[in-house]
């Protein structure tokens, strides 16, 4: 019960928190989507009485301008020759007159911080001036701030008959100035920051990089690059800055609908801090695990009360039941607790009472078990002495019959060559026959006894050496070639690894034919030794392959391999020593160029 308190208070805890923080999140983002907007409106309004009172001017330029453009006239197109202090004293006070050239630079002016100004250094401007300059028409501009000195100041602009130079002529008097200076930029953002508790600052900034309103900013290359991506895209950019819970955002302000040219758009630089939201959020989360703490106190208390009245019937129960389980099956079960418990108890009274009376049947039963053990196993006794006894007989009449053969093997091979040497040469092909059929008598008794040992003996593997048990085998028969890097490697094996050997030497010589030759190759392979034996006799074919290792296979015809000498092969390598024996093709793919036998033997130690 207290888990369930636990999680459905932190289900809610969790809901309420994310929710608080969503709300959080949307009011703040709300209020910076209105600002931004209101800023933007409230800085078209700004522009738009600025440009009706920059408008208001134009008349006191016109005048002058005509005046400046005749000058030029006169002077045949040479500015040089033009009397521009004389003729800035003609219009009176507040008048100053440039000259730009070609190339974007002030070439002559009475107005010296401009001297030599270049223009072309603000792109967007010196595109402006290029297209002013190939018109034909007298072009008003904003009062704006001059480039050297930061100062208010009226210009207009009339390209001159031939397209060489620009004419501009600036104006500003003290009354203008500070009229001019009541309309700001800045205005709106300082409202706005008081409007909104998330943003911590909002600055202005112009094209040029510099801060609007502020005469003492000194530009800083990264903002400055940030804010000229702003105004070439177009589009506004945001910047996280985690270290300090805050995100800038550069917003585009564009001036071009009242009619301005692109270097009069703004940049407005606002910084956000997510600090007003955190400590909101700290003080739910505080609050709420507050609330949570009382919430699981009372739980608590509550589930304990409640677990105490349902639990100590079922303890008692616990109880009861432990001490029947302990062999007391006459143990009374107190019936208490809820109508639930009350009914469990019974029923296990009743299976108290159903477990003694099967518990009698099977002291019954067990008697009567033990009693059939002993009988059988007093059987079992007599039967296995009956086997032993029987094994012992077998074993003897067996040795009694391979002696018995074996002698009457040796007899006839005597009875067999005194005929030999007496016979006609006509005879010798079934004499010849005749000790082939005593050989393979002599080979079959072999193979018997052979088999009996391994059936007799326990194996007892020991470190065999590979060298001598295989030149021993092969008998120094040329038609045998051994292959050994390392003449004391041993396996793991007993004495009946001989046999084995010499049963695959044996078939291969017996069913190779005459010119039959045998390599045998001993390799190593990590903790494995590998013997093969290769043959050049006729090969054995695919279909026989599987079952060469088989007892007293026969096929249809006269097949190499059949019959108990690779059986023993099989059983010793494999069940007795714990190897493996393969039989493949010595001619990949050609069953009839010969075979050869894989053994595969752990080494000894």
């Amino acid at each position: 019960m207290l888990l369930i308190i636990l999680i459905v208070t932190a289900v809610v805890i969790n809901v309420n928190y994310n929710s608080s923080r969503d709300q959080l999140e949307n009011t703040m983002l709300l209020l910076q989507e209105k600002n931004e907007e209101g800023l933007i409106q409230s800085m078209l309004l700004v522009d738009q009485g600025l440009l009706l009172f920059d408008q208001s001017l134009d008349y006191k330029l016109r005048g002058p301008m005509d005046s400046f453009l005749s000058a030029y006239q006169e002077s045949g197109g040479d500015p040089g020759k033009i009397n521009l202090e004389g003729l800035k004293a003609s219009f009176g006070e507040g008048y100053e007159l440039y000259i730009i050239n070609d190339t974007g630079v002030i070439e002559y002016t009475t107005y010296s911080p401009d001297h030599l100004l270049d223009f072309s250094e603000y792109p967007q401007f010196y595109a402006r001036l290029t297209k002013i300059r190939a018109g034909n028409v007298f072009v008003s501009d904003r009062i704006v701030k001059d480039f050297s000195t930061g100062m208010f100041r009226k210009f207009v602009y009339h390209p001159t008959p031939d397209h060489r130079y620009i004419l501009e002529i600036s104006y500003m008097d003290a009354e203008i100035q500070e009229m001019r200076s009541a309309l700001r930029y800045t205005e709106p953002a300082e409202k706005i920051i008081e409007m909104n508790p998330y943003l911590t600052s909002l600055r202005i900034f112009n094209f040029k990089g510099d801060e609007v309103g502020n005469s003492s900013y000194v530009p800083e290359e990264q903002r400055s690059e940030i804010i000229g991506t702003v105004l070439e895209t177009g589009e506004s950019l945001e910047i996280e800055n985690p270290d300090s819970d805050t995100f800038t955002r550069f917003l585009f302000v564009d001036l071009s609908s009242n009619g301005n040219p692109p270097e009069m758009d703004l940049v407005a630089e606002m910084t956000y801090t997510t600090t007003p939201i955190e400590q909101e959020l700290h003080y739910l989360l505080m609050l709420h695990l507050l609330i949570a703490t009382i919430a699981i106190l009372i739980g608590g208390i509550l589930a304990y009360a409640v677990t105490q009245r349902i639990t100590q019937p079922i303890l008692r129960l616990v109880n009861d039941t432990e001490t029947i389980s302990g062999g007391n099956l006459d143990h009374p079960i107190e019936i208490a607790g809820p109508p639930e418990l009350r009914s469990l108890s019974l029923s296990i009274r009743q299976m108290v009472d159903q477990l003694k009376e099967m518990m009698g049947r099977l002291q019954a039963s067990e008697e009567e078990l033990r009693v059939q053990n002993e009988e059988l196993e007093e059987r079992v006794l007599e039967r296995t002495a009956d086997l032993t006894e029987a094994h012992a007989k077998v074993g003897f009449y067996l040795d009694l019959i391979t002696h018995d053969i074996n002698n009457t093997n040796h007899t006839s091979l005597l009875y067999l060559e005194l005929l030999e040497s007496e016979a006609d040469a006509s005879l010798a092909p079934y004499v010849e026959g005749l000790r082939n059929s005593l050989k393979k008598s002599d080979e079959i008794i072999d193979n018997v006894a052979t088999l009996r040992e391994i059936q007799d003996a326990e194996a007892s593997l020991q470190p065999v050496r590979l060298a001598p048990l295989l030149r021993k085998e092969a008998h120094g028969d040329d038609r045998i070639a051994i292959l050994m890097e390392d003449e004391d490697i041993a396996v793991c094996a007993d004495s009946l690894l001989s046999q084995a050997i010499s049963n695959i030497i044996a078939n291969s010589l017996k069913f190779g034919g005459d010119d039959v030759s045998i390599t045998i190759s001993v390799t190593s392979e990590g903790d494995d030794l590998l013997i093969r034996i290769d043959d050049t006799g006729p090969g054995i074919p695919d279909a026989i392959k599987p079952e060469i290792f088989t007892k007293y296979k026969r096929g249809t015809e006269r097949v190499r391999g059949k019959g108990l000498g690779l059986f023993i092969v099989h059983t010793l390598i494999v069940d007795r020593y714990g190897g493996s024996i393969i039989v493949e093709d010595r001619v990949p793919g050609d069953p009839t160029q010969g075979v050869s036998f894989v053994i595969r033997l752990k080494k000894a130690d």
